[in-house]
């Protein structure tokens, strides 16, 4: 038994080995096919055919040119030299030109008139071709009335009277190569019949039909029907598209809007550089009261009053920090504690220099401080540094502002000095 099941595990191991290496086999045969497809084709490409009486067939007369690669070489087989060659298709001679152009005519003839009768009775589009005898002879046409039938063949007789005609030389000229010939056909346009016609056509040409009736009247009357269909007729006035009111709407909404969005961001950024602008001043004010023995509460409660004394008064301009400071001294005197209105003017500010300066109060107050005044000192000195700074960048602002103005000046000033030079020189 054990002697059987192992002729079984060794029998099932030669299986799998036989059936992958014909998985093997397969692969190499696809490739060793390809390997030598590949062979086959570099020899193709690197050998050459030998030319017969050492000439080439040109291609046929209205074919395209040929590009040929010719190696040559000597009597014991060494190269020489390898040729691009191109080779123009055949030109025929003047006999077989004439012939070509008889063809042509032939051809012209027989596809012209597409659905019309005859020449003489024209009334729809005529088929006029650019090339013939499979595009060995160009043609070009010509029109003596363009505004009848044109170059492609379209013919434009929807606004002609009832029994109206017009007659309309097509000149036809056929070349190839510098040999030219040309033909031209007599065409008679007639109108289209009513019922070909479609009813914008027809009122078109009763109308005008009418107008030229009553060139001397004072008025003309417009057709009251149809093909049995009753007209009505209004004048069409230039009317603008309510779209456009509501586009327009749209747009002033958007602007004002806009504005209005503009007009707040200016004046945030204009209360920021003034709160900026008044930081040392109040700083100094407050570092001087601390100093003389006044308590943080009482020094900020006067500098707040003095101010809204001043601005009744109309001896002090809105300045928006004092404002936020009025408001915190009448917090406090409403009975909420002091440093929750310091926290509150510092949230209500949002500026990283006065969120340093009432961290330094609220320290202050919770914690105590000898140094208050020095740290104070230290602030008001880096505020007008500050100051300074922005009083420069002001600066530069106004004279940007004024570099076009002066720009302007130096344009005029040198009309001013280069016109009496270039009178005078009768340029």
């Amino acid at each position: 038994m054990k002697l059987k099941t192992e002729a079984k595990r060794i029998f099932e191991k030669i299986r799998h080995k036989i059936k992958l290496n014909k998985s093997y086999k397969t692969a190499l045969l696809i490739f060793l096919a390809f390997l030598m497809l590949a062979i086959f084709k570099g020899i193709a490409n690197s050998s050459s055919t030998k030319i017969s009486d050492n000439s080439l067939k040109r291609p046929a007369p209205g074919s395209d040119a040929r590009q040929e690669t010719v190696d040559v070489y000597d009597k014991s087989g060494k190269l020489i030299t390898s040729l691009d060659l191109t080779l123009d298709p055949r030109k025929l001679n003047a006999s077989e030109v004439e012939e070509n152009f008889f063809k042509a005519y032939e051809e012209i003839e027989e596809n012209m008139l597409a659905t019309n009768e005859s020449l003489d009775k024209v009334k729809y589009n005529l088929k006029l071709q650019t090339s013939a005898v499979s595009g060995l002879v160009n043609i070009d046409w010509y029109s003596d009335d363009f505004n009848i039938i044109n170059y492609n063949g379209k013919v434009s007789n929807d606004d002609f009277l009832e029994n109206e005609s017009r007659p309309v030389v097509l000149r036809a000229v056929l070349s190839y190569d510098e040999y030219k010939t040309s033909l031209e056909y007599r065409i008679t346009v007639i109108a289209k019949d009513k019922s070909e016609l479609s009813l914008d056509n027809l009122i078109a040409k009763r109308i005008d039909k009418n107008l030229e009736e009553s060139v001397n009247e004072d008025k003309f009357s417009l057709p009251d029907n149809i093909e049995g269909k009753e007209l009505i007729y209004r004048i069409r006035r230039e009317e603008t598209s309510p779209f456009y009111y509501i586009f327009l709407g749209i747009m002033l909404a958007v602007l004002i809007i806009y504005k209005d969005y503009a007009k707040l961001k200016e004046e945030k950024e204009n209360r920021i550089k003034q709160m900026k602008y008044d930081y040392s001043e109040l700083v100094s004010k407050l570092c001087l009261l601390l100093g003389s023995g006044m308590t943080i509460r009482m020094a900020w409660t006067k500098i707040a009053a003095d101010y809204n004394r001043n601005f009744k008064e109309g001896r002090a301009t809105s300045h928006a920090i004092y404002e936020e400071m009025y408001e915190t001294s009448c917090n406090m005197q409403a009975g909420i504690p002091e440093a929750t209105c310091y926290e509150d003017f510092a949230r209500r500010v949002n500026i990283k220099e006065y969120t340093k300066f009432i961290s330094l109060l609220v320290s202050n107050l919770k914690k105590g401080s000898k140094d208050l005044v020095s740290l104070l000192e230290n602030e008001t000195r880096e505020a007008f540094e500050l100051r300074k700074q922005m009083a420069l960048q002001k600066g530069e602002e106004a004279s940007t502002k004024l570099l076009i103005p002066m720009i302007m000046m130096l344009v005029i000033v040198m009309i001013i000095i280069m016109f009496p030079a270039v009178t005078s020189f009768g340029i």
